[in-house]
């Protein structure tokens, strides 16, 4: 997915990107029709994103 965000300023940008996409993704769903498979694939991407945060929470406090 591109280069490594390395920077605070493109760490947040990569974030909110994913973020955006995440809202995308919910917001094609119908909520009458959501099905455990749905379900999994953005519980999924949260716990990525989570992971992707943490590792740069790690990067700002090494600054």
């Amino acid at each position: 997915m591109g280069k490594a965000a390395q920077n605070p300023s493109d760490q947040f940008h990569y974030i909110k990107n994913r973020i955006q996409m995440l809202n995308q993704v919910v917001s094609t769903m119908d909520a009458d029709s959501v099905d455990m498979e749905d379900f999994n694939r953005v519980l999924d991407m949260i716990q990525q994103l989570q992971m992707k945060m943490e590792r740069f929470q790690k990067d700002w406090d090494q600054s």
